[in-house]
C-alpha cells in the first residue's frame, strides 16, 4: 500500500502535534488492515517516539485500539461513534431540508434545526425565509439551554436526575433582559413543554424574536433533534395557533423519512 503523504503545518497557528493525531486517524480510517507501529511510523513520517506517546493518548480516550500489547493498531470505538454521529447529523440534514424549506414557505419565518452538544444547543440546518424581515438562519449558531426553545425542550425530554445535575451547575447568565434568571421559572417551562411538546424563548435570546421548538423523534422515539421557527414577537400571538399546525406537520414529515431509513 502507498505511503500516506502526511499533513505539513501551516500558518502562525499549526500545531505539529494536532496534525500528526489527525495523519494517524486518516491513515487507520483509510486502511483496509490494521497496522504495526513500523507501518504508522513510516507511513505517517513520526518519529517512533512520538508516535509511542501519541498511540497512548489515543487509547486512553480510545480513538484507537491496540490487537496486541505493542499493536497492531485500528481505529477504536470513539473514532467510530464519532464518525457515525457525523454520518447521521449529514443524513438528518439532508431528510429536513425539503420539510424546512416548505415550512418556511408556509409559515413565512426562518426555521433551524438544531440538535444537542451539551449544555448548549447548535444550529446544524438554517433556512431563512424569503421574507424573513432582517432574521437569518446561520448554520452553526450556539444557544446555552436555558435561553433557547429548542433546549428548553432538550431538558424537557432529560430524564429528571439529569435535569437537576444541570440546574445544579448552570449559571443563568442574561443574554438579553428577558433572559430567565430564576430556576424556578425554567423549571415551570420545562415541565410545560414535556406537557404541551411545544417550547418557547420569548425574547430571551435574541430581542424582538420569540423562538418556538417542537421535536424530532427518532425511530425509538427519543428526541434527536428539535425544529423550530424565529417569529417576530408583534406577530407571533396571532398567528401561534396556525404556526404550531404547520410546525408539527413539518416535524412529523422529518420523523417519517427518518423512521423509514
Amino acid at each position: 500500500m502507498p505511503r500516506h503523504p502526511p499533513s505539513s503545518p501551516t500558518g502562525s497557528g499549526a500545531v505539529k502535534s494536532a496534525h500528526r493525531t489527525l495523519d494517524l486517524l486518516e491513515i487507520l480510517a483509510n486502511s483496509d488492515r490494521s497496522l504495526t507501529h513500523a507501518e504508522l511510523a513510516s507511513r505517517a513520517a513520526i518519529p517512533k517516539s512520538s508516535l509511542s506517546q501519541l498511540l497512548r493518548t489515543l487509547q486512553s480516550r480510545d480513538y484507537v485500539q491496540s490487537l496486541g500489547p505493542n499493536g497492531p493498531y485500528r481505529l477504536g470505538a470513539s473514532a467510530v461513534n464519532l464518525i457515525r454521529h457525523g454520518l447521521h447529523i449529514q443524513r438528518l440534514v439532508a431528510q429536513a431540508r425539503p420539510h424546512m424549506e416548505t415550512l418556511a414557505l408556509e409559515a413565512r419565518y426562518s426555521c433551524g434545526l438544531n440538535i444537542l452538544r451539551g449544555d448548549i444547543v447548535e444550529r446544524v440546518l438554517g433556512v431563512t425565509a424569503a421574507d424573513a424581515q432582517g432574521y437569518a438562519m446561520h448554520e452553526g449558531v450556539r444557544a446555552p439551554l436555558y435561553a433557547s426553545s429548542s433546549g428548553k425542550l432538550f431538558l424537557a425530554h432529560m430524564a429528571s436526575e439529569d435535569v437537576e445535575s444541570y440546574l445544579a451547575r448552570v449559571q443563568l447568565r442574561p443574554i438579553t433582559s428577558r433572559s430567565l434568571h430564576s430556576s424556578k421559572e425554567l423549571r415551570r417551562q420545562i415541565r410545560l413543554a414535556r406537557e404541551e411538546g411545544v417550547a418557547y424563548s420569548k425574547d430571551e435570546f435574541t430581542n424582538g424574536i420569540v423562538g418556538v421548538s417542537v421535536p424530532i423523534l427518532s425511530a425509538h422515539w427519543r428526541m434527536t433533534a428539535s425544529l423550530g421557527l424565529a417569529v417576530p414577537s408583534r406577530e407571533f400571538d396571532a398567528r401561534k395557533d396556525a404556526l404550531l399546525v404547520i410546525l408539527r406537520k413539518a416535524a412529523h414529515g422529518i420523523f417519517t423519512q427518518v423512521s423509514a431509513a
